[in-house]
């Protein structure tokens, strides 16, 4: 019972930052199922996992979002060609790649990511329905996509940042298009995983409905939450998700 309670605190957790950030939840749900000795949970168990409270999170921020005209989906839509297709790649991959080398590169990517937001912090572009950079954006989604299906995180970090500094959208819209973007990729390689018998159902139940619950508070905050708290709360969430993942790819090729 303490089990399955700690699960449903930790997809509480995970739902109310994903949603908030865009993110997906998986960067909390990870590390947690595999750091704390109680759950004894192998990466890719936990990844499988993550995976299912992904798609959790996007339903449960997503028709807020779309209410209240915060999700652009031209945008959303172009850049979900990258995303699923990375995903399904992603996720087909994560059994047999070494990792190690994905997590000395992709902190690298956060960093950069974080260094951009942080010099501008202070402004955030206006609402604008041209699609800058599309081609770029879509390559960029491909590789969020990737990082999405190998490491069950959603790959909120890379879609955000990529509609927000290259493709100039709003932080608010970029959050809430990231959000409704990650179900599409979530259900893809969910699908994958589930075709391969590699998801604990058991474990995976209370996780998604706490992360169900948990963006249904999430969503409902981010329309009343200062843009510039929002960025920092984001860089804050992306440097201590490759600093622990530089640890674990330095610790795994050492």
């Amino acid at each position: 019972m303490i089990f399955l309670f700690l699960l449903l605190v930790i997809g509480m957790a995970a739902g109310f930052l994903g949603s908030l950030l865009g993110l997906g939840g998986g960067i909390v749900i990870v590390p947690a199922l595999t750091l704390i000795p109680y759950f004894h949970m192998t990466i890719h168990e936990a990844i499988a996992i993550s995976m299912t409270g992904v798609l959790a999170t996007s339903l449960g921020g997503t028709s807020r979002f779309l209410s209240e005209g915060l999700t652009d989906l031209k945008l959303g839509t172009l850049l979900m060609l990258g995303t699923t297709a990375g995903a399904i790649a992603g996720s087909l991959l994560s059994h047999t790649l070494k990792s190690t080398v994905l997590e000395m590169i992709f902190p690298v990517v956060l960093i950069y990511a974080s260094y951009e937001m942080l010099k501008h912090q202070f402004t955030d572009n206006a609402p604008d329905t041209t699609l800058h950079h599309a081609f770029l954006g879509v390559v960029l989604a491909f590789f969020a996509g990737v990082f999405a299906g190998v490491f069950g995180v959603g790959g909120g970090a890379i879609n955000v940042s990529v509609m927000h500094l290259v493709m100039a959208a709003p932080m608010k819209t970029a959050t809430a298009t990231s959000n409704f973007m990650i179900g599409t990729t979530a259900s893809a390689a969910t699908f994958v995983y589930l075709l391969k018998g590699a998801i604990n159902l058991t474990a995976a139940t209370p996780v998604v409905l706490g992360v169900f619950t948990g963006a249904q508070i999430g969503s409902r905050m981010l329309k009343r939450i200062n843009v510039l708290l929002l960025k920092r709360i984001f860089v804050a969430i992306m440097i201590l998700v490759a600093v622990e993942m530089l640890y674990h790819g330095i610790k795994g090729y050492l």
